[in-house]
């Protein structure tokens, strides 16, 4: 509701789930004023998220690093305690600090606050909702049969695909619109457990975005498959959530089940909001939830191995590895029929480009790869489907933001490309510090190297570097897959050279350039030619799943033969894995 006055009073969430507090005036780019309640607990990016005025885009976990969540304070307090923290410094041009750029995810929402925030506030659920409607999705065909929707739910990403009687009708990839309360699964788990509603607030956003794409198609959708990673299952249908959040950790449910959805019931409601959108004559239906083998081995990895077992030409041979690597590493050893070893390693958001310096998501626009030339370091940015070059193939409705031309940014694939042709030149040493390089090319790139800001830095071009800090990162992304490739591999009593193939799945199979990781360590030397890229094998096999039973009765007696090892628990996890803190396999 908006005031004579132009101000509008915010929707309580913060003020419902958490008392009495401090109001905070919060002013959008177009001068619309909304005042919010909320106690000084909360950092003003969590206040913002749960008032719904975040924007959906990946965010580094309220590690000061990405510049994301830049507002405007003005405090009138005295003293004030509006001096920019260290993380903010080093962050934000001294221009925006001197305006008062701040960083919301290191502030609190403390009395005396406004807050400008540099875009205007998002649209509410019915105008978002009426919008996607009426734009509708647009189909290859005309839809023969029943509709079926498959869903990989990632921590970062949710994609879909549309399927009727002869196959794919459309398909689309678009941000979790969760990503404000945290880039990665342990983020998220800490945000909706903070306080009492969050958690139903991380699965309302996913329930109305999925509600919102059902009601834009021409016919209703008979069955869904939602597959993800257990926190993002957990989350949408409301399981326990301790048992994901400290060790010794449990999983709340085994999964391999059909259940309904809250707007496939005849009484749609979503907690204090209603999805929007006649739901008249669309509700009904199923969705199957695929087995969740252990606490961090979720329905995405099942559908996966689902996907490689029933879509390629004939099953993969014993023994094989399915890793699915995201803000957390998923892995399956296959020995044979009916022996499996998984395990789950921590990875940050690296691989997903969150939290480095100039890192982003693999949109188009972003360098996906870096290339050493002879003239030097060649960036390839991924390209834009709607530019009529994509691979995708069929129809694609996509709603991901562009990277802006004059902002380069590199994905947690080109951060790899970019490691390892550093690492052949010889500017990298293989424990991750900068060098310098004895040829003349190496000299020449070299160049880029110099201070900035009291850091090394290897610039790149005007806008885009490498820190030392992102090496870091990357380094140890490595050590953690190094070390759950050779548990595995020792567990179950085999040499990495009888091993006949390593199945990479998701944006790191899609992009990577295998070599770089065989530089890198990450897998043995000469290992690169038994590398295969899958692709998105849970999308892949949450639309097998959706649609056969021989497909569901296989997963769901696989799953219970897979035999998870805890490495994040073993006494010797921290000396093996700091052990594995080089770019070399170990």
């Amino acid at each position: 509701m908006t005031s004579e006055s132009g101000v509008e009073r915010g929707s309580g969430a913060a003020l419902h789930d958490h008392g009495a507090g401090d109001v905070l005036a919060i002013e959008d780019a177009e001068g619309r004023t909304r005042l919010i309640q909320a106690t000084s607990e909360q950092t003003l990016a969590q206040v913002l998220f749960l008032e719904g005025l975040w924007p959906t885009k990946p965010f580094c976990s309220g590690l000061g690093r990405c510049g994301h969540c830049l507002v405007y304070v003005v405090d009138d307090s005295e003293p004030s305690p509006n001096t920019p923290t260290t993380d903010e410094r080093k962050t934000l041009s001294p221009e925006v600090l001197e305006q008062g750029g701040r960083l919301a995810c290191r502030r609190q929402s403390e009395s005396g606050l406004r807050v400008r925030l540099p875009f205007a506030f998002p649209r509410t659920a019915a105008e978002s909702a009426a919008a996607f409607e009426s734009n509708g999705i647009a189909l290859e065909r005309a839809v023969s049969g029943s509709l079926a929707l498959a869903v990989d739910l990632g921590t970062t990403s949710l994609h879909w695909q549309l399927l009727d009687d002869k196959g794919v009708l459309a398909q689309g990839r678009e941000l979790n619109p969760q990503l404000a309360a945290g880039s990665e699964v342990m983020s998220r788990l800490g945000f909706a457990l903070a306080a009492p509603g969050n958690a139903r607030m991380l699965r309302d956003v996913v329930l109305r975005r999925l509600h919102e794409l059902t009601m834009a198609l021409p016919a209703p959708v008979d069955r869904i498959c939602v597959a993800g990673n257990t926190v993002m299952t957990a989350l949408l249908l409301e399981w326990p959530l301790k048992g994901l959040a400290a060790a010794p950790y449990q999983k709340p449910h085994a999964g391999g089940f059909w259940t309904r959805l809250p707007f496939q019931e005849t009484s749609l409601e979503l907690s204090d909001h209603h999805a929007p959108g006649n739901a008249e004559g669309r509700h009904g239906g199923r969705t199957y939830i695929p087995p969740q083998p252990a606490p961090f081995i979720g329905g995405d990895l099942s559908a996966g191995l689902a996907a490689l077992h029933f879509t390629a030409a004939s099953p993969p041979a014993f023994p094989f590895l399915l890793a699915d690597l995201g803000t957390n590493g998923e892995f399956i050893l296959a020995l044979g029929q009916e022996r499996y070893l998984a395990a789950s390693v921590p990875m940050g958001p690296a691989l997903e480009g969150i939290g480095m310096s100039c890192g982003a998501t693999a949109l188009p626009g972003v360098w996906v790869d870096v290339v050493v030339t002879p003239f030097g370091l060649r960036p390839r940015p991924l390209e834009d489907p709607d530019g009529g070059n994509s691979d995708t193939g069929g129809t694609e409705h996509i709603d991901v933001p562009r990277s802006k031309p004059d902002r380069q940014r590199i994905s947690g694939t080109g951060y790899l490309a970019l490691l390892a042709g550093l690492l052949r030149l010889g500017l990298l040493d293989r424990t991750g510090g900068f060098a310098a390089g004895d040829s003349p090319l190496a000299r020449r790139v070299g160049l880029g190297l110099a201070d900035r800001d009291g850091e090394r830095r290897f610039l790149l071009g005007p806008d885009v570097y490498l820190t030392g800090r992102d090496v870091e990162e990357v380094l140890k992304v490595k050590a953690a897959f190094n070390l759950a490739f050779s548990r595995l591999l020792a567990e179950g009593g085999i040499q990495p050279e009888a091993l006949r193939a390593v199945y990479l799945a998701g944006a790191l199979g899609e992009h990577a350039d295998f070599s770089a990781l065989e530089e890198l360590g990450f897998v043995p030397p000469g290992y690169r030619r038994r590398i295969h890229p899958v692709g998105n094998s849970s999308l892949a096999g949450a639309a097998l799943l959706v649609n056969s039973p021989e497909a569901r009765d296989w997963i769901e007696r696989i799953a219970p033969m897979i035999t998870t090892l805890n490495i994040g628990q073993e006494p010797d996890f921290f000396s093996h894995y700091t052990q594995r803190l080089v770019f070399r396999h170990v």
